[in-house]
C-alpha cells in the first residue's frame, strides 16, 4: 500500500472544469485502489457527511491488506523514515492549512482550519478493489475504518486536570452499504494534562496508554466527557486514555429529534420513519465504534500492527454503565478480537431472555416492592394518590408543562413517577412531597390548574425526558429483541395490565374506593411518547425481524476478561437476570455492590465502585 504525500502539486481541470491537484509525476493520490479528491460545500447547519474511508479492514477476511507498513514517497520517490513520517503526519493532522479547493490525498478529510458544519461531497468514488458486493443484510465482516472529518485543537478542563481532544468521524448509516448515506459520530479523548504531546497531537498520548471507551446509559443519551470529573480522574490515574463517544442519534453525533421524523410524517411515510429509527440499536452502535477503532488504529500504528496489547493492534477496554453494558456485550459477542477487557456497572444485559416480556415481569416485581416501601413510609399517600389520579382522570386533564417540551401532566403520566424510586429513599421522598403539593391544589383547594411551580416540579421529576432523547422511548423495548422473530408490541404496557395494581390505570379506569394505585418504574408507556413519534413507534413495536444482538455460543467460549458490578436493589437492571447473564458469559466475574447502592452508584460512589470493580 502506498501513500503519495507532500509532493509538489499543480492544478489540472477535469472534464467539468473543476480543478483537482495532480503531482508532477501525474499521479492523483491513489490510495488502495481508490481515487480520492474532495470539493467541500460550506453549509453551517448541515451535518458532516463524506464518502466512506478508503481503507480496508485489517483482518484475515481481507488478505490483500496486511496493514504492516506504509511506503511514503517523497519528492524524489525515496522512502521516508518512520520518525519523519510521524512528524509530518502529526503536523498534517493538526495544522495542515487546507483550503476548500486544495485537499491532500492523505486520507484526512478535514483539518482544524475548516469551519464546523463543512459538508464534504466526493467528486469521484471508484469502487473498492477486492471488496465484496454490497448486500441487503447487515454483517460483521469487512467493517471499514471511519473517516476523520474534523480535528479541533485540544483544550484543558477548568481544573487543569486533563486534556480533551474532540474528534468528528463519519461512518455509514448502514455499514453493509458503505457508499450510502453517512452520519457523524462525535467523540472526545480525555488524557493526562502532563502528557507531553509532540506537535500538540493526540498520537503520542494514545500510543503510551490503553484506550478505555466509556459507554454511557440510554438508549438515546448523550455521552459528554464532563459528566463525571471524578471518573475521569480515577481512570486517568489508572493509566487510561478515556474515549467518550455520542452514540449515533444522540448528542453531537447525527441526532434524532422531532425534525428527523417530520419529513416522514408530512408525507405519511410512517414505515420509512420506523425503518430509519430501527437502525439506531446497539448492534449498529458497535459497528460505529469498530469503524472508529480501525480508523484510530491506522493513525496510531501506521508502521506496525503491534502495540502494548500484545501485538494485536489497537484493542479497546470497554466500560459500560447501564445500557452501555448492552453495547459492550454485543461487542463481546461479535467482535471479541477488538477488545482487551470489559468492565460493567449496572450493565449486565439480559442476554438469555426469549422476549421483552421476561424483562418487564422482573421489573414490575422490583417496582412493586418499592411501592410497598413507599406506602409503608407514607401510608397517608394511599388516599392522596388515588384522589389526585381520579381528579385528573375526571377532568380529562392534560396540563402542558412550562418548559416548552410539549410534555403533559395527565392521570397516567402522574403515575409514571415511580421511576424516581430508582434513586432510593431520596426518590421516595421527592415523590411524596410532590403528591402533597398536587393534592393540595387540585383536590383540597379545587384549583382548575396546578401552579407553574408545581408543573415545573413535575417536569423535574418526570425523568424520561423523551422530548430531548426520543430514542429512549422508541428503542427502549427493541433493545430486548434478540431472537429475530419477536416483536415487543408495547411489552411494558401489556405486562402491566396483568397486575391488578396497574391494570386499571393503564386502561384509563377510575380507581375504586380503597384501591391502592402503584407507580410504574423503568417502563416506557405509550402515554409518554411525543406525539410526532407515535405512529413510527407503533410500527417499531410491531417489528419482529430484528438482527441478533448477542451470540450465546460465542459468549460461552469467551476469552476476554469481564468484571461486572451489579446491585441487588437495582430497579432498572434486574439482579436475578444479571446473574443469569454472568452464567452465560464464560469468565465473567460478578462484583455485588454494597447494601443501599443503586443504579446510579457509579456517579454517586465513583472511587469505591472503581476500586471494587478493578
Amino acid at each position: 500500500m502506498k501513500f503519495h504525500r507532500n509532493l509538489p502539486h499543480e492544478e489540472e481541470s477535469d472534464k467539468d472544469g473543476d480543478k483537482r491537484m495532480v503531482n508532477k509525476e501525474g499521479r492523483r493520490g491513489r490510495y488502495k485502489g481508490r481515487w480520492r479528491w474532495w470539493r467541500p460545500t460550506l453549509t453551517p447547519n448541515e451535518p458532516f457527511t463524506s464518502s466512506p474511508s478508503p481503507s480496508p479492514q485489517r483482518s484475515s477476511l481481507n488478505p490483500e491488506y496486511s496493514g504492516s507498513s506504509v511506503d511514503i514517497l517523497s519528492d524524489g520517490g525515496s522512502s521516508q523514515s518512520e520518525e519523519d513520517y510521524q512528524i509530518k503526519h502529526s503536523l498534517s493532522l493538526i495544522k495542515a492549512p487546507l483550503s476548500p479547493d486544495d485537499y491532500s490525498d492523505s486520507g484526512i478529510s478535514l483539518s482544524d482550519s475548516i469551519e464546523p458544519g463543512t459538508k464534504l461531497e466526493p467528486r469521484l468514488a471508484m469502487p473498492y478493489i477486492g471488496a465484496e458486493a454490497e448486500g441487503n443484510r447487515p454483517s460483521w465482516r469487512n467493517i471499514r475504518p471511519a473517516s476523520i472529518v474534523q480535528f479541533p485543537r485540544p483544550c484543558v478542563n477548568p481544573d487543569k486536570e486533563f486534556k480533551i481532544r474532540t474528534v468528528h468521524f463519519t461512518v455509514p448509516l448502514e455499514h453493509h452499504k458503505p457508499s450510502g448515506r453517512q452520519i457523524n459520530i462525535h467523540a472526545e479523548l480525555v488524557y493526562d494534562t502532563h502528557e507531553r504531546d509532540r506537535f500538540d497531537s493526540w498520537v503520542p498520548a494514545c500510543r503510551a496508554s490503553p484506550i478505555l471507551v466509556f459507554l454511557c446509559g440510554g438508549p438515546g443519551d448523550k455521552n459528554p466527557h464532563d459528566r463525571s470529573p471524578a471518573l475521569n480522574r480515577t481512570l486517568i490515574e489508572k493509566g487510561y486514555v478515556v474515549l467518550y463517544a455520542d452514540y449515533r442519534g444522540t448528542g453531537q453525533s447525527s441526532k434524532i429529534d422531532s425534525a428527523t421524523v417530520k419529513t416522514y410524517n408530512d408525507t405519511k411515510d410512517f414505515a420509512g420513519a420506523a425503518g430509519y429509527l430501527s437502525l439506531f440499536r446497539q448492534d449498529n452502535i458497535v459497528r460505529d465504534l469498530e469503524a472508529v477503532r480501525l480508523c484510530l488504529e491506522e493513525h496510531l500504528y501506521p508502521f506496525s500492527s503491534t502495540n502494548g496489547n500484545g501485538g494485536d493492534g489497537l484493542k479497546w477496554t470497554l466500560m459500560g454503565q447501564s445500557y452501555g453494558g448492552w453495547v459492550a456485550l454485543t461487542y463481546l459477542s461479535f467482535l471479541p478480537g477488538s477488545l482487551a477487557e470489559v468492565y460493567l456497572t449496572a450493565g449486565l444485559a439480559p442476554v438469555t431472555i426469549g422476549s421483552p416480556d421476561e424483562v418487564y415481569e422482573a421489573l414490575y416485581s422490583g417496582i412493586r416492592r418499592s411501592n410497598q416501601r413507599y406506602y409503608q413510609r407514607y401510608p397517608e399517600d394511599e388516599v392522596l394518590v388515588r384522589e389526585v389520579y381520579n381528579t385528573l382522570l375526571s377532568r380529562g386533564a392534560a396540563y402542558e408543562l412550562p418548559d416548552g417540551s410539549k410534555r403533559k401532566l395527565t392521570a397516567q403520566t402522574f403515575l409514571t413517577l415511580g421511576r424516581k424510586f430508582i434513586g432510593g429513599d431520596s426518590g421516595l421522598e421527592a415523590v411524596h412531597d410532590f403528591v402533597g403539593q398536587l393534592h393540595g391544589q387540585l383536590v383540597r383547594n379545587n384549583a382548575l390548574v396546578p401552579s407553574q411551580e408545581v408543573l415545573k416540579e413535575f417536569s423535574k421529576l418526570e425523568g424520561f425526558k423523551l422530548h430531548s432523547r426520543p430514542l429512549y422511548g422508541v428503542l427502549h423495548e427493541a433493545i430486548y429483541c434478540n431472537n429475530g422473530d419477536t416483536a415487543s408490541e408495547w411489552s411494558a404496557q401489556r405486562v402491566g395490565k396483568r397486575h391488578r395494581e396497574y391494570n386499571g390505570w393503564l386502561q384509563g379506569k377510575h380507581a375504586a374506593e380503597g384501591q391502592r394505585l402503584y407507580f410504574s418504574g423503568e417502563m416506557v408507556l405509550p402515554c409518554l411518547m411525543p406525539e410526532e413519534f407515535r405512529y413510527a413507534n407503533d410500527l417499531v413495536a410491531s417489528k419482529a425481524d430484528w438482527e441478533p444482538l448477542y451470540d450465546l455460543n460465542r459468549l460461552k467460549e469467551n476469552t476476554v476478561p469481564v468484571r461486572a458490578m451489579a446491585y441487588q436493589d437495582d430497579l432498572a437492571v434486574d439482579f436475578e437476570l444479571s446473574k443469569r447473564t454472568v452464567e452465560a458469559v464464560k469468565g465473567c466475574v460478578m462484583v455485588v455492590g454494597k447494601s443501599g447502592w443503586n443504579h446510579g452508584s457509579l456517579r454517586n460512589n465513583t472511587d469505591e465502585v472503581i476500586r471494587m470493580l478493578f
